[in-house]
């Protein structure tokens, strides 16, 4: 699928709720979510995500001064790596992108494909935190991880308190508004005939909201478990890797399914809403891509500060 789309309104289409606060369901997700954030950014920016992480991540736990300081330094360094190394390579990905776009002839299969290949790369920079959420993790002490655990319970609740009591018809509008709003930061405005093709789209996937709300649950309870109970030698690095980075190998085969089919409705709605973009909508959403990869081009030629 379109990375840059993807991550503005899978989680309407997919109905997960806040699927980018739901991975910080742990520390690390918060490390991923400003990642992501300023490798979209300036240079001035992105070199000062660190200090950002820091503080994002004692807002879920009140770390000490030689915490934020080694996390900050820990952080400093990957942030170089992902810089050298999967910056270039989401720049190339998101050229490709703009060409698929500009080509007028996408398929579902391509948009799968280009979601496979942003998935990958995902994958490997959450596992270059891995090491980095070992440590923190394994530096906390038990009030801190108490306090963690009390603060992943405020989110769950704040999670679920955003579909209690709401009709199913209030829940459709809503992501119906913010799916459109979304596609229309890329294409500008849409025809009524486009707006129609998402909403009817949207009409037709699995309302999987509640079962994603009882696996965040159920993903923080192995989560705090494992920082509670910490296994011995490798065993725990292999599954805080697993929840981590493979999050959905923990998904019930139902669910995974629903998401599955949810994802094909949604591949195959983007590739006739691409296909049949105005010549304005399609130079507009071809330029804001591009724009994002020569974005990213810069900040990987840059050397960090």
């Amino acid at each position: 699928m379109i990375p840059i789309v993807t991550q503005c309104i899978g989680r309407n289409l997919a109905a997960r709720v806040k699927v980018g606060l739901g991975r910080l369901t742990a520390l690390p997700g918060a490390l991923i979510l400003l990642l992501l954030v300023g490798a979209c950014s300036t240079n001035f920016f992105y070199d000062r995500i660190d200090a950002l992480i820091v503080w994002q991540v004692d807002d879920y736990v009140s770390l000490d001064k030689d915490q934020k300081a080694e996390l900050k330094r820990r952080v400093g360094e990957y942030l170089n790596v992902v810089r050298h190394d999967e910056v270039p390579r989401a720049a190339l990905l998101l050229s490709a992108i703009a060409d698929d776009i500009e080509s007028g002839a996408v398929t579902p299969q391509m948009i799968d494909t280009r979601f496979q290949e942003m998935l990958v790369m995902t994958e490997e920079v959450v596992t270059g935190i891995v090491p980095e959420s070992e440590w923190l993790l394994q530096s906390l002490s038990d009030k801190q991880v108490q306090e963690l655990a009390q603060s992943l319970d405020e989110l769950n609740d704040e999670m679920y308190g955003e579909y209690s009591g709401t009709t199913e018809e209030e829940r459709r509008e809503r992501r119906n508004k913010s799916s459109v709003s979304a596609i229309q930061r890329f294409t500008g405005r849409l025809t009524e005939t486009q707006k129609e093709l998402v909403t009817g789209a949207l009409e037709r996937m699995t309302d999987s909201s509640e079962q994603w709300i009882e696996y965040q649950r159920d993903w923080q309870r192995q989560f705090i478990d494992l920082v509670t109970n910490t296994p011995p030698g490798a065993e725990y690095r292999e599954r805080l890797t697993v929840l981590l980075v493979y999050p959905r190998s923990l998904h019930p085969p139902e669910y995974r399914a629903a998401v599955e089919a949810n994802r094909a409705i949604f591949n195959s709605m983007m590739a006739d809403l691409l296909n049949g973009l105005s010549d304005t909508q399609r130079v507009r959403m071809t330029k804001t891509v591009q724009g994002y990869a020569e974005t990213l081009t810069r900040l990987a030629e840059t050397s960090a500060k």
